[in-house]
């Protein structure tokens, strides 16, 4: 039995929750099912570290799992990890235990829908066939639905849920639309469907409709992220979701699509993605200066982080299209930070709603009194938000600033400045919500249990530990990304030259 899990590992991960969290939907009780998707959960995350143990850095894709589906179609269930998704799978095996012990929720649907999620998100960022992608894709945005709807405030969830859906369904149209053009086009190149990316990539496009095709993709994963102009569902879905929406949505959820553009819009658009990089370069250090501004001037504690969340991933995309080996991997491993950093900032603000029942950045001060473990934890994600030495984020923001200044003097000087503004609105933020005087609203407010403790001293530890020690993570992934880079970036950058 064993011995087929781990020779089917990453299909075992993928279906496990499903299966479970239907089980727990039709025949569990409230506690059992809540236990169970516990354990599910935890099964997960061994077989994500041994997934990240046991890979090779340069043996290409690992872990692969194939078969037909629609064979007339050419549609197959394709997954399997490189260096691309590794980190993401880890993100993902790491995620979801700590929330048993942090979100107060004994409804056994809860805990079948945190599992329908899981499942969604292991199945997206493990394909490697463009319909399974879509269909993962089209997945993971169902359970955060759900949660928006069922589980939001009373007064805010409809209006969340449903400009979320708008934007999403969208995009997500659009590159369908895409995805089925490729495959006729393999068709009449070929002679055969296929939707698989290594045969994909061997169709050949006339540079107008290899554009067209790269916007279409484009436009799905900049309303994920999101990118300014794309992001007019994010202050409510962010702030007007509960706990767990908005944890997923950032530590995820946004990643999904960092993964997709390097999975799929590279290898199928090269010429398009060098042609047209300073677009998203341009857009995402854009980003990180308007969601700046906009953090700034915002009092709600939430959509400050759901600000700072962006402006974060701003600079992620841009490192993504700075055409350099050194900003690929530094987006990857910025990936690792934001979502650990971000995800620790988005519980403890949850949990300062739910006890003190506002997030008015003016209404907080003197928690660091009341809650000094709480106040310690939140500092240390913050300087690591922020990119302090030491810490995660100063790995990941320096490969990318590295990447952007060899690809654009311009581009490093403002990626900079955009990391300034975010160190200030953070500081600023810490010093009146977490410092300063005790007043009537945080008098009441209390230090985190011990069950919380230990839910979020892992990460805290694993900010160091990434911080001071990164060369275990950059090496498992380096490699495939310099590959990427030689086969799909330096013939483009040659023929530019």
């Amino acid at each position: 039995m064993i011995e087929v899990i781990l020779s089917h590992i990453l299909s075992f991960m993928i279906f496990l929750p499903l299966i479970i969290g239907l089980f727990i939907v039709l025949f569990c009780n409230d506690k059992f099912g809540k236990t169970l998707a516990f354990v599910t959960s935890l099964t997960i995350l061994a077989l994500g570290f041994y997934i990240f143990l046991n890979f090779i850095p340069n043996g290409g894709m690992q872990f692969v799992d194939n078969f037909s589906i629609v064979n007339t179609y050419g549609i197959n269930y394709s997954v399997g990890i490189d260096g691309i998704n590794l980190l993401i799978l880890l993100i993902v095996s790491c995620a979801f235990p700590p929330l048993f012990f942090l979100v107060d929720f004994d409804k056994k649907g809860y805990w079948a829908n945190l599992l329908f999620m899981e499942s969604a998100f292991l199945a997206v960022i493990s394909a490697t066939d463009l319909i399974f992608f879509y269909a993962g894709w089209e997945m993971m945005l169902m359970p955060i639905f759900i949660f928006i709807g069922i589980y939001g405030k009373k007064e805010d969830r409809n209006v969340a849920a449903m400009d979320m859906m708008y934007y999403a369904i969208f995009g997500s149209m659009i590159m369908l639309c895409a995805i089925i053009y490729i495959g006729v086009a393999h068709f009449k190149e070929f002679g055969f469907f296929s939707f698989a990316l290594y045969d994909l990539v061997k169709t050949n496009f006339t540079p107008n409709t290899e554009a067209t095709l790269f916007f279409c993709f484009m436009l799905a994963f900049a309303i994920k992220v999101p990118l300014f102009p794309f992001h007019g569902w994010l202050k409510d879905a962010y702030t007007k979701s509960p706990t767990t929406a908005t944890f997923m949505l950032s530590v995820i959820a946004s990643k999904v699509a960092i993964f997709a553009i390097l999975r799929f819009v590279l290898p199928l658009f090269s010429f398009s993605y060098s042609n047209f990089a300073w677009i998203f370069v341009g857009l995402g250090l854009f980003s990180m200066l308007y969601f700046g501004v906009a953090a700034i001037k915002t009092k709600d504690f939430k959509t400050l982080l759901a600000y700072a969340s962006a402006s974060h991933l701003g600079l992620i995309m841009a490192g993504v299209f700075s055409l350099d080996v050194e900003g690929f991997v530094g987006s990857m491993y910025q990936v690792i930070a934001h979502a650990i950093t971000s995800g620790i900032m988005f519980l403890l603000v949850g949990l300062i709603s739910k006890e003190l029942l506002t997030r008015n950045v003016d209404k907080l001060g003197g928690i660091a009194i009341k809650a000094p473990i709480f106040a310690l934890f939140f500092a240390i994600a913050m300087i690591s938000s922020v990119g302090l030495p030491g810490t995660i984020g100063f790995i990941g923001e320096l490969l990318i600033i590295f990447g952007l200044f060899k690809s654009n003097l311009l581009y490093g000087v403002i990626a900079t400045t955009s990391i300034i503004i975010s160190a200030v609105y953070m500081f600023i933020v810490y010093r009146k919500a977490i410092l300063q005087s005790v007043n009537e609203t945080t008098a009441v407010f209390k230090d985190l249990s011990k069950k919380q403790i230990i839910a979020f001293l892992a990460p805290i530890v694993m900010i160091f530990v990434l911080g001071l020690y990164s060369k275990p993570f950059i090496s498992k992934i380096e490699p495939t990304m310099q590959a990427h880079y030689e086969q799909f970036v330096k013939p483009y950058l040659k023929e530019q030259k």
